[in-house]
């Protein structure tokens, strides 16, 4: 990599580094071909990093979100020429089926299922949408074959699966939050999950020490590491948070903060 990009990747927190150098390789690769390239499923975070790069290097950026408005979504940078075409996304939504009278089937579950049995990663695999009625699917359309014939069962449920059109779909946004007001006496990260989610600071410490706990998508073990507005904390088992304002202090000097709560 040039002195040039690497000035680039300081742009940019450090542990994206591994994903800014593959959006880089991608562009790289377009403005050798002069032909598009796609991405994997990217978080929100990372869309706008590749975004941002993409715009670096002169090259258009498209994602899939535009379309449907999925928390995970897809990009195609392309050269100035490309015009979008829904089907180069590659995705598919799939919807899921089985006796929901007699089974309850979670989002971890399905996740787990997907990527064991059909032997690929995280990044192929978009949303998974749990609705009252309906289960849907969203991941890299060549897989959708492999998941058909290969996958019958998830957690001992019988299931079936269907390619939908995704305009059929109406997606709810399962991470639309309730805004809340809290006071904590410092920003600190196990300090804020255990004000949100009403519990011990120290349970708060064993989650993060156990890897149970995400800011911006990324694993974090450092029980004192200090949020800043805007960040997306993710606690597993029970929800998300995210730092949405920071909106003064208290007589007693606590932090006032706007957060963005969603509760399981």
């Amino acid at each position: 990599m040039t002195r040039e990009y690497k000035q680039l990747l300081q742009h940019f927190p450090r542990e994206e580094k591994e994903f800014i150098e593959k959006i880089i390789d991608i562009c790289q690769q377009v403005e050798m071909t002069y032909s598009y390239r796609l991405t994997a499923f990217l978080n929100p975070k990372q869309d706008e990093i590749a975004h941002s790069i993409a715009g670096y290097f002169q090259l258009r950026y498209f994602t899939s979100r535009s379309l449907v408005s999925t928390e995970f979504s897809r990009g195609i940078i392309a050269p100035d020429y490309y015009r979008l075409d829904e089907q180069d996304f590659d995705m598919a939504f799939v919807e899921l089926s089985y006796p929901r009278k007699y089974a309850s089937l979670t989002h971890s579950q399905i996740l787990g299922t997907l990527v064991n049995r059909l032997g690929i990663k995280r990044q192929h695999i978009g949303d998974i949408l749990l609705e009252e009625e309906h289960t849907y699917v969203l991941l890299d359309r060549r897989f959708v074959p492999l998941l058909v014939s290969e996958v019958q069962k998830v957690a001992r449920t019988p299931v079936e699966w269907t390619e939908v059109d995704r305009k059929s779909i109406s997606v709810k946004h399962s991470f639309d939050a309730e805004t809340e007001q809290i006071l904590v006496s410092s920003l600190r990260i196990d300090k804020l999950v255990s004000t949100v989610f009403r519990i011990p600071r120290s349970r708060a410490s064993q989650l993060i020490e156990a890897r149970q706990v995400k800011v911006d998508y990324h694993i974090v073990e450092q029980v004192g590491k200090t949020m800043e507005e805007g960040q997306l904390i993710s606690v597993r088992g029970f929800g998300r948070v995210r730092v949405a304002k920071l909106i003064g202090y208290s007589k007693q000097g606590k932090v006032k903060l706007e957060v963005e709560v969603i509760r399981k």
